[in-house]
This record gives C-alpha cells, structure tokens and sequence, in this order.
C-alpha cells in the first residue's frame, strides 16, 4: 500500500482549495491563457524566478499589438488569478502594470448592445402573428422580465417555470455569478397578458420533450428538439427586424440584460434594485448596464426647459401646479426633486456638476431624496436637518449654510 506523506497530503488539499477559486466554466481558457504567457517566457529564456513587473509589462507590450484594450483587460485578470494560484505571486500590486493598462484603455469605446424601449416591446409583442413568432415572444418576455443571460434562457429548465396562477415564478439556478436568481412574470407585465403568452408555449410541448424549456417552435407547434443558444441571442435581432429598426444585427442577446435594466432604472429602481434584479456583484457592472432611454431624456427636457436668460432653469416648483423659475449660475451644481411624491420628493434630475462634487454617479443620485440625506455626515447639524424637512414639507424656500460629505 502506498503512503503518502502528510506533508504532501496537505500541499494536495491547498492546491485542490485553490483550484476552486478559478471559475469552473472558463477554466480552460484561464489555463491557455497561463499557457500562452509560459511559451512566450521561455523563449526568451525567463525562468519561473523571473516572473516581475518589468517582465509582465514587456509581455503585454507584446500583446497589445494583436488585442483590443478591453481583451488586455481580460487577459490581465485571466493571468492575475493563474499566477496567484499556481504561482503565489500578486499582480494586482504592480502599479506599473495597471495604470498602463488603464492608460490603453482610455482610448477604447466598448460596443455596447442596443436596447429596446418599452413601446418596441409592447409593439412587438400586440403586433408580431403569434403563428410565426410564438417562441421569440416568450423568449423576449423572460429574457426582459429577468435580465437573463441568454445561456441562462438556453439552459432553462422546465421545472425551474412554475405556473402560481395570476403570476410565473422563474428559478435560475445556475448563473455566471454562482448566485442563483429568481423572478415573477406577472399577467400585466406587459400589454398582453405575458403570463396566457407563456402557458400557450408551455401547452404545445410534446410528451417526449427533454427537460429544456425551449423547444424549436414549427407550425404552430413545438418538436422535440431544442432551442440552441445561438437562436436564443438572435432574439432581439428579429425583434428589431419586425419593427423595421435600422442595423438589426447590433440589437444582441446582450441587448435582453440591458434592456431589463434600463427599464427598471427608468421606472425609478435604485442601483441596489437593479443589482439585485440582475444577479450583479458590483455596483460598476450593473451602472454599466443602465442606458438612458430616449422616453427618460424627453421626459427630463420636459421637467427642464432652459429660459432665454442665461442660468435661469424651469423646473418643478415646490407646490405641484405650476414651475417656477431658479435662477442657476452655468456652472451650478444642483438637483430638481418631485413635489408631487411628499415626505421623499425624489430626484428627478442632478446636473453634472454635483455628481463631479460629490463623488456619486448620476444612478446613484436619482430617486434619493432631494434633501440629500445621504450627504448627512457627524458634522451636519441636526438643526440644519430639521430645517430643511420643514422647508419641503411647507414647501417654502429656504436659504442655508449646511455641513455635506462627499462619498470619500
């Protein structure tokens, strides 16, 4: 019988631990990546000993010659996680390293996919012949109802669709966070009923269907085979093409999350909503996501009308009848609330320059309260505070001196 050492045993169980930390589905390409990086040092006759700073910047000098900055990007965090396994060696403080990748990528403009606003959605959906477009239709109503990933729809699970009678509740259980989500699909989701859509689909499976959700929809009927990933992120290119939109292809299976999200932000959802909504970790990613739709920046022109006088702004007034006019330096940092929602009037709109003081982005600032509570710190006064819930609630102005913190 073979002993093995505890010694080594132990090693055995650290590296098994460790392993665990790169992500299970791209593990291949992680270790192509550390692949690529090996061959490229050993040529040059780099030993393991060798591993520094100056050697990483040299190898991604090579490399920005055939990459896009955001695959560098890519390729970094690939690397970073392989050498910290593997290695025990801690890219992420070279410095060096990371502002010149920063540096490259400020350059670079991501092609983000476009979004659907809600009329497209509705539009297509009362308009597009159920004969034809039943599966699209069901596709598009999950994929934006939950933010879904389209493999996420690929992969979906007919068990994980549970019909609760006025409402769908829709498990996702396998995610690229490792967080498994949840969602409803409610009958007034939409302007059709999005729930009676679904149980048509759902009623036309054949008894010898797999477990998948998605099956191919033909002549008014389902068959057997599957929905394969590349149809599902083809869904809102066909959206697009019913309705006639210019360049199609640009709308990607991306576009269903972006959309999820843009419609939620623009319906008032916080960042920590639209986090929750969409399975996202950081706040970044999920602020990424968000795009302003056209409806949300008419709707904003409305609520600010710039006046002949330079620095003289139309906004909501502090009574709900009629705006009254605030005379604004150009340089002004400011936000506009709605005196139609009492106790919280929510921002509706910051300018530039207040987002650049206070250190939080636009998606943060809206619907918070336009008290600006959140730039309360140990120093603001409690008098101060009280007077200026008053000056809302008796919707009065009032002219002040308080103590605010930026977000640092």
């Amino acid at each position: 019988m073979l002993k093995v050492s505890p010694f080594l045993l132990k090693s055995s169980k650290k590296l098994k631990k460790l392993l665990r930390l790169l992500p299970a589905k791209s593990k291949r390409v992680y270790e192509k990546e550390m692949v690529e990086f090996d061959n490229w040092r050993k040529k040059r006759g780099l030993g393991e000993g060798a591993i520094t700073e100056e050697v990483l910047l040299a190898y991604f000098f090579n490399v920005e010659k055939h990459f896009a900055a955001s695959s560098m990007w890519t390729k970094y965090s690939m690397l970073k996680s392989m050498l910290k396994v593997h290695k025990g060696i801690a890219i992420s403080k070279y410095g060096k390293l990371t502002s010149y990748l920063k540096v490259g990528s400020r350059k670079y403009k991501t092609k983000k996919a476009k979004i659907l606003e809600r009329n497209q959605i509705e539009e297509f959906l009362k308009k597009a012949p159920v004969v034809e477009y039943l599966q699209v239709k069901v596709a598009l109503i999950l994929g934006v109802a939950g933010a879904c990933r389209c493999n996420e729809l690929t992969f979906l699970d007919i068990s994980d669709v549970q019909d609760k009678g006025s409402y769908l509740y829709v498990l996702i259980p396998d995610t690229k966070t490792n967080i498994s989500r949840s969602f409803t699909v409610m009958e007034e989701a939409f302007s059709v009923n999005s729930v009676e859509m679904c149980r048509k689909y759902i009623s036309l499976r054949p008894k010898a269907a797999g477990r998948r959700f998605f099956l191919q929809y033909v002549d008014v009927k389902c068959t057997t085979q599957h929905v394969g990933i590349n149809t599902i992120s083809k869904t809102f290119s066909k959206v697009a093409s019913f309705l006639g939109l210019p360049d199609p292809e640009s709308f990607t299976g991306h576009g269903m999350r972006r959309s999820s999200a843009t419609l939620l932000a623009n319906a008032g959802g916080d960042v920590t909503t639209v986090k929750r909504h969409g399975g996202w970790k950081s706040t970044t990613d999920a602020e990424n996501y968000i795009e302003e739709s056209l409806s949300s920046k008419m709707a904003i022109a409305e609520k600010i009308k710039v006046l002949p006088n330079v620095g003289e702004v139309v906004g909501p007034s502090s009574t709900s009848e009629t705006p009254h006019r605030v005379n604004l330096n150009p340089d002004s940092n400011f936000v506009l609330g709605n005196a139609q929602v009492p106790t919280l009037y929510p921002i509706v709109y910051c300018s530039d320059g207040f987002c650049e003081l206070t250190g939080f982005t636009r998606a943060q600032i809206m619907q918070k309260g336009c008290a600006c509570k959140f730039l309360f710190g140990p120093e603001t006064k409690e008098e101060h505070k009280a007077q200026i819930d008053k000056a809302l609630e008796s919707k009065n102005e009032l002219k002040l001196e308080v103590i605010f913190y930026k977000k640092n």
